[in-house]
């Protein structure tokens, strides 16, 4: 790095992070508080470059490859910061790593609702690192956003444990979690017949779709297996069909309203159902979705199971757009932050 300023907010955009979700961190205090901030930032640091692990002086077991890449660890920074949206924005904790070579980070948000329903409480816990009882804050940051080679990540994420008090477990996003975001996503693309004062995606839109899981016997168990049939399907829809496809699925479902037919389904799924049965022969519904690209976010589930996404940056609105479209467009954009953040709490 060519200087040692960095704008932590500038790290959640354009790169994907690992999803993990937390239950309450407990500590003297807010979080959020100087003396908080400093003595985590020095602690994990000093850990990190082996000085201290459990009380006890070790060796850094980060291996030699990774410490060639990397470079000596400059320090780290605990820094609180707000994530802007399309209300108040949502409140979070950046920690960045900085190396000779290289950056890394994690964000630790918080979830606004939660948050102000548990503002100022406290609670009598006994520390499982003392024997001592003492006075702890909970602080409620659900969801942790990790750009982290694995060993860094896990010993971050023992650190997390170990001094905070806290669980820390992959983010699974469950079925029609992508879908919905989808949604989410381009219901302000839905054409109003005014095509001036529309709003137009910026990208094309990216699906995946994976053939269902069956379950096969193994031995006295039902092994879950993909069918081996069919592959990957990959879905582009060029930014100017998105507009057409909302038109359609509004009107399917409209009509399908006015003849009493109860539909659980959005507008673009149904469109993307009658498109993808018509000229493809697959049924949507028995597919599952393994990924989403659109000009705002990048969601999708790793190998694992576990959530990934990647954030763009928030486009900033036209001189001559008006506040009811730009309130629009970052509400496509911090949508997906937010239903995240739901979903682990």
């Amino acid at each position: 790095m060519s200087s040692d300023t960095i704008d932590p907010l500038s790290l959640l955009y354009n790169t994907s992070f690992n999803l993990h979700k937390l239950t309450a961190l407990s500590l003297n205090g807010a979080l959020t508080a100087q003396t908080n901030l400093k003595s985590h930032s020095t602690r994990l640091a000093n850990v990190l470059r082996g000085d201290v692990l459990r009380g006890v002086r070790v060796a850094d077991s980060q291996n030699d490859d990774s410490a060639s890449r990397t470079g000596a660890l400059k320090r780290i920074d605990f820094t609180p910061i707000t994530i802007p949206g399309s209300q108040d924005g949502l409140n979070a904790v950046a920690i960045v790593f900085l190396y000779e070579k290289i950056t890394y980070s994690a964000f630790l948000v918080q979830n606004s609702i939660q948050d102000a329903a548990a503002a100022g409480t406290s609670s009598r816990r006994t520390s499982l690192r003392r024997s001592s009882a003492r006075t702890e804050q909970s602080n409620h940051y659900p969801l942790l956003l990790t750009r982290l080679p694995a060993w860094l990540q896990s010993r971050f994420i023992e650190y997390m444990v170990e001094n905070f008090d806290c669980h820390v477990s992959n983010l699974r996003l469950p079925d029609g979690f992508i879908m919905r975001a989808i949604e989410n996503c381009l219901e302000c693309f839905t054409p109003s017949g005014n095509l001036a004062s529309d709003p137009q995606p910026n990208k094309n839109l990216q699906i995946w779709l994976e053939p269902p899981t069956i379950s096969k016997p193994s031995g006295e168990t039902q092994k879950p297996t993909k069918l081996q049939t069919l592959k990957t399907i990959l879905m582009t829809f060029t930014r100017e069909d998105i507009p057409g496809m909302m038109y359609k699925g509004t009107e399917l479902k409209e009509k399908q309203d006015s003849e009493g037919i109860e539909e659980t389904r959005g507008p673009f799924e149904l469109a993307l159902s009658l498109y993808a049965y018509h000229h493809m022969g697959v049924l949507v519904g028995k597919m599952r979705i393994s990924k989403a690209a659109c000009g705002e976010f990048i969601v999708g589930t790793a190998a694992d199971g576990s959530g990934k996404c990647k954030f763009f940056s928030p486009k900033i609105a036209a001189r001559d757009e008006d506040q009811s479209t730009s309130e629009r467009r970052k509400r496509n954009w911090d949508g997906m932050l937010g239903s995240l953040v739901e979903l682990a709490s």
